[in-house]
């Protein structure tokens, strides 16, 4: 026996006065679907238009509409050692750096160094952090380009300043941490203080921000800091008696002179650890806002906040991963929940980015742990961040030459796309 619905024609009446008719089929007798009342249709878009398009569809190339600079770039990037980069793949392309920089340690030819520090002894918790900076060097090739959107124009870094990946400072190994960090010294002290090299770190744990900070603080003198953090990263050696470590990369520098306690703002902080260690902040003199007060502030009352911190003068930018929220990014050593997103860190670089008030001389990422991240969501997030900062730290290296350098590729095997 047919146990289906049968539902009977419904006669809505428009206010035309012409039915509109609904109908469901009878699963028994299969009688057919009525005609749903025609729609009107949008008229034709006209001949010499279509034609117009039919036209670009079939001969135009995606060059031929572009921004004049992306054009140049890309033209430039497909006549390289005449063969040219491939900026759409990211297979196969062992011999290009970050982001397709060129690998290099010719520093008398650079301007600006991406340089991975594989440490993570004083990782608290979770580990992983010394593959961070070759787990984000293959996933930031994975971006399609060089070139992004930036301020009604484009950004072009490579075409800022002479941009090389430094590849990885071999420290590991060496089972003494201050080791480590002594070899990191030596590394940062030729490219920034012998060099005059603007220095993107990625890490390691949170101790790697201690050399380029000490280095840089050789060249221009105490630093102002833009910190993105859960934790204050305030500990002192009267806390923990050790010469170097994840928390006192700060203080450390604040004690030699490289880095101005007042001009620090950290942007974050929460979790149950603050309680304890928030002392050091307010004897030192820094700016806090937990990540609460970021949240109820919002982003530009807190850019307002920074420029008056940091000031005018040479500032410096660390990211530790655990400031973002865990749903953003969980794959670091102390993750706390409800922190920062990613989205709000983008927006706050931008907007202090665009006030053209900071003079930003080095950044870092990191605290990122890769073996918590087998998707590659985390990574790829801070690869993203790391782009951004790149571009800002590439544009503030050529105001501070006075002129704009473009990036040479000592190898070029591709072939570009565009």
């Amino acid at each position: 026996m047919c146990t289906g619905t049968y539902f009977r024609t419904l006669g809505l009446i428009r206010h035309d006065g012409l039915a509109r008719t609904a109908v469901r089929a009878n699963p028994c007798t299969k009688e057919p679907l009525m005609s749903a009342t025609p729609v009107e249709k949008q008229p034709p878009i006209p001949e010499d238009r279509r034609q117009k398009y039919q036209d670009l569809f079939e001969n135009s190339r995606s060059r031929d509409g572009i921004d004049e600079r992306v054009a140049s770039h890309l033209l430039r990037m497909g006549e390289m050692a005449g063969e040219g980069i491939e900026l759409i793949g990211n297979l196969n392309k062992d011999y290009l750096g970050a982001f397709h920089a060129p690998f290099s340690r010719d520093l008398s030819n650079a301007d600006l160094a991406i340089v991975g520090c594989p440490l993570e002894k004083a990782a608290p918790m979770n580990a992983s952090h010394k593959y961070g900076p070759s787990v984000l060097r293959r996933l930031s090739k994975n971006g399609m380009g060089t070139t992004e959107p930036w301020d009604g124009g484009f950004d072009i870094p490579f075409d800022d300043c002479r941009i090389i990946d430094y590849g990885n400072v071999d420290t590991y190994g060496r089972f003494d941490l201050t080791d480590e960090v002594e070899k990191l010294i030596e590394a940062y002290d030729e490219i920034v203080v012998k060099h005059g090299i603007t220095p993107f770190t990625w890490g390691g744990d949170h101790t790697v921000s201690y050399p380029p900070i000490h280095s840089l603080g050789q060249r221009y003198g105490p630093l102002g800091l833009i910190h993105f953090d859960a934790h204050y990263d305030m500990v002192t050696y009267a806390d923990f008696p050790y010469p170097y470590h994840s928390g006192s990369q700060f203080t450390r520098t604040m004690a030699e002179g490289n880095l101005d306690p007042e001009r620090m703002i950290t942007m974050g902080v929460r979790g149950r650890m603050s309680a304890l260690v928030g002392g050091h902040p307010a004897n030192f003199g820094n700016t806090v806002l937990s990540a609460d007060d970021v949240w109820d502030e919002g982003i530009d009352n807190v850019v307002e906040q920074i420029l008056h911190v940091v000031g005018d003068g040479p500032v410096y930018f660390s990211l530790d991963a655990d400031a973002l929220e865990p749903s953003d990014n969980a794959s670091n050593s102390a993750v706390e929940a409800f922190g920062l997103t990613a989205r709000q860190i983008w927006d706050i670089i931008r907007k202090v980015r665009k006030s053209n008030k900071v003079n930003l001389v080095g950044a870092d990422v990191v605290e990122y742990a890769p073996y918590l991240d087998p998707s590659d969501s985390d990574g790829y997030t801070l690869a993203g961040i790391s782009w951004k900062l790149l571009g800002w730290l590439a544009d503030q290296t050529a105001k501070r030459n006075g002129e704009r350098r473009q990036t040479e590729w000592p190898q070029a095997f591709g072939k570009a796309s565009l």
